[in-house]
C-alpha cells in the first residue's frame, strides 16, 4: 500500500514536474516574443527617435542658420548704429556747441537791450522831467506876464501861448517849446536894456485909441504925452513882489507933469532933426513904494479902504484867523450870557428864601427854587427837596446837583482857551508863508533894494500880529469868565453847605 502510495506520489511528481517544465518552456517562449515584440517596438521607437532627433537637427541647423544670420545682421546694425551714433555724437557735440555760443550772443543782446531800454527809459523820463520843467516855466511866466512890465505884452502872450501848447503835446515839441520860452527872455531882457520913442495908440485915464508920444528908458521910465492935449501918464511900479507890479498914473502933481512933457517934448525934437539928445527923468531908479506913494500924491483914503488894504496884506490865512476870531467873540458871549443867567445871585431870591426857611417851609422854598433857572437855584433845591429825609441822602443828593451844574459852567470853555491858542499859530503860519514867498520871488525877480525886503517882511509879518491881536483879547476874556465860574462854584459850594447845616445840624 505504501509503495502504491508512494509510487502514486512519484507518479503525481513527476507529472507534476513534467507539467511544470511544460508550463516553463511555454512561459519562456511568450516571454521570448513578448521581448522580440517590446524590441520591435524599442527599434521601432528608436527609429522613430532617430528620425526626429534627424528632423529636430535638422531644424536646430536650420535655428542656427537663421540665428547666425539674425546675430550677422544685428552685428551689421549695431556697427551701422555705432556709426550713426558717432555721427550724431559728433553733430550734437556741434550743435550744442553752436547752440551755448547762441546762448551766449542771445544773452548778451539781451543784456544789451536790456541796458538800451533801460538807457531809453531813463532818456525818457528825463525828457518828461526837463518838458515838464519847461512847461512849468511857461505856465509860471504866462501867470506872470499879465503883471508884469506891459510893453510887447500882446506878443509875449501869443509866444508863450504857442510853447506852452508845443511842451503840453501828446508827442511834446519841446525844443520848439525852449526855443519860445528863451526867446520870450530875451524880449524881456532886452526891454530892460533898451530905449525908445514913437507914437503909438494907447489909452490915457478913460480915453481910449490915444495917439501918444511914448518914451521908454528900459523897464525904468515909461512916460506918455498925448498929442492932442498933452495929457501925461506914466507906469509906475506898485510895490507889489506878486501879482500886478505895474500900472498906469495920470494924476501925477502938476511939476512932475511939466517935467515928464518937456522930456517927451525934448526927446521927440531929437527924433525929428536926427540928433542924441539927453532928457531928464523926474523918477527914482528903485521906484520903491514909498518914493511911488510921494510921486502920485495919493491920499491914504477912508478907514474901510486902509483896512481893506491892511487885510490883504496878510493873505489867505486873514479868512481863517478871521473864523478865529468870529467864532471865539461868539464863545464868549454864549459864555457870558450863560454865567449871566445861571450865575446870578437875586437878591430878592435870597431874601424870600431866607424867610420861607426861618418857617422851616421847605417844600414852599423847594418850589421857589424851581421858578430860578439858575445854578445856585438848582443845587438848593437838591437840598430842600430832602429835608425830610436824612442828612446822607441830602448830602448824595447835594453831589447829584453840583456835577450836573458843574459842567453846565465851564462848557466850551476849554474851546474858548483852544482859540486863543490856535490864533498865534495861525499868525506864524501867515508870516512863515509870506517870508517863503517873499525869499522865492526875490530868488527869482531879484532886488537889490533893502527897502524893499524890508517891506515884504513888513506885510510878513501882519498874520503874526493879527494873531496876536486876536489871542491876547481871547485870553483876557477866558481868565475873566474862569474866575466868575471859580465865583459861582464856590458861592453855591457855601450856600449849599450853609443850607444842609441849617436843616439837619452840624451834628446830625
Amino acid at each position: 500500500m505504501k509503495k502504491i502510495l508512494l509510487v502514486t506520489l512519484l507518479f503525481a511528481a513527476s507529472a507534476a514536474f513534467a507539467s511544470r517544465s511544460s508550463d516553463a518552456e511555454e512561459q519562456a517562449r511568450v516571454r521570448d516574443s513578448l521581448k522580440q515584440v517590446e524590441l520591435q517596438n524599442l527599434q521601432r521607437e528608436v527609429e522613430s527617435l532617430t528620425r526626429i532627433r534627424l528632423q529636430k537637427a535638422d531644424s536646430l541647423e536650420k535655428l542656427e542658420a537663421a540665428h547666425w544670420s539674425k546675430r550677422y545682421a544685428e552685428s551689421k546694425m549695431t556697427e551701422e548704429h555705432q556709426v550713426a551714433t558717432r555721427e550724431l555724437d559728433g553733430r550734437y557735440s556741434k550743435l550744442s556747441t553752436d547752440l551755448g555760443r547762441v546762448s551766449e550772443e542771445v544773452q548778451s543782446s539781451k543784456s544789451v537791450t536790456a541796458e538800451a531800454e533801460e538807457n531809453a527809459k531813463a532818456e525818457e523820463d528825463s525828457f518828461e522831467s526837463f518838458n515838464t520843467q519847461v512847461r512849468l516855466s511857461i505856465d509860471k511866466s504866462l501867470e506872470e506876464v499879465t503883471g508884469d512890465y506891459p510893453v510887447g505884452m500882446d506878443q509875449r502872450l501869443i509866444s508863450l501861448k504857442k510853447s506852452q501848447k508845443d511842451a503840453g503835446k501828446k508827442n511834446p515839441n519841446t525844443m520848439g517849446a525852449v526855443r519860445g520860452y528863451a526867446l520870450d527872455l530875451l524880449n524881456r531882457h532886452e526891454l530892460t536894456y533898451t530905449q525908445s520913442f514913437g507914437t503909438v495908440k494907447t489909452q490915457v485915464g478913460n480915453r481910449p485909441d490915444v495917439n501918444v508920444y511914448r518914451l521908454r528908458l528900459g523897464t525904468v521910465f515909461l512916460g506918455e504925452a498925448a498929442t492932442d492935449n498933452g495929457e501925461i501918464q506914466a507906469l509906475l511900479r506898485t510895490g507889489a513882489l506878486q501879482g500886478k507890479r505895474y500900472e498906469w498914473n495920470s494924476t501925477l502933481p502938476k511939476d512932475m507933469n511939466d517935467v515928464i512933457r518937456t522930456a517927451i517934448n525934448s526927446a521927440y525934437s531929437g527924433l525929428s532933426k536926427s540928433s542924441t539928445v539927453t532928457v531928464d527923468i523926474p523918477m527914482d531908479v528903485l521906484q520903491n513904494k514909498a518914493i511911488r506913494n510921494a510921486i502920485t500924491g495919493k491920499e491914504q483914503g477912508s478907514l474901510g479902504k486902509r483896512f481893506m488894504d491892511w487885510f490883504k496884506k496878510g493873505g489867505i490865512v486873514m479868512y481863517p484867523l478871521s473864523l478865529v476870531a468870529l467864532f471865539a467873540l461868539l464863545l464868549a458871549l454864549e459864555r457870558f450870557i450863560v454865567l449871566s443867567r445861571r450865575g446870578h445871585l437875586g437878591r430878592r431870591f435870597a431874601k424870600r428864601l431866607e424867610q420861607l426857611l426861618q418857617g422851616s417851609r421847605f417844600e414852599e422854598a423847594a418850589n421857589l427854587c424851581l421858578r430860578y433857572d439858575t445854578s445856585l437855584a438848582m443845587v438848593l433845591f437838591a437840598v430842600l427837596n430832602k429835608a425830610g429825609e436824612t442828612r446822607e441822602a441830602a448830602e448824595r443828593s447835594l453831589q447829584e446837583a453840583l456835577l450836573r451844574e458843574q459842567p453846565k459852567l465851564e462848557r466850551r470853555m476849554g474851546l474858548l482857551a483852544a482859540m486863543g491858542t490856535i490864533a498865534p499859530l495861525l499868525g506864524l503860519l501867515g508870516t512863515v508863508t509870506g517870508i517863503i514867498t517873499l525869499f522865492t520871488v526875490i530868488t527869482e525877480v531879484g532886488t537889490n533894494d533893502a527897502r524893499v525886503l524890508a517891506g515884504g517882511i513888513s506885510e510878513a509879518l501882519v498874520t503874526t500880529e493879527t494873531g496876536l491881536v486876536i489871542a491876547i483879547p481871547v485870553m483876557i476874556i477866558h481868565g475873566l469868565l474862569s474866575e466868575k465860574i471859580e465865583k459861582v462854584t464856590s458861592e453855591m459850594y457855601v450856600q449849599s453847605t450853609a443850607l444842609l447845616n441849617r436843616i439837619f445840624g452840624k451834628d446830625a
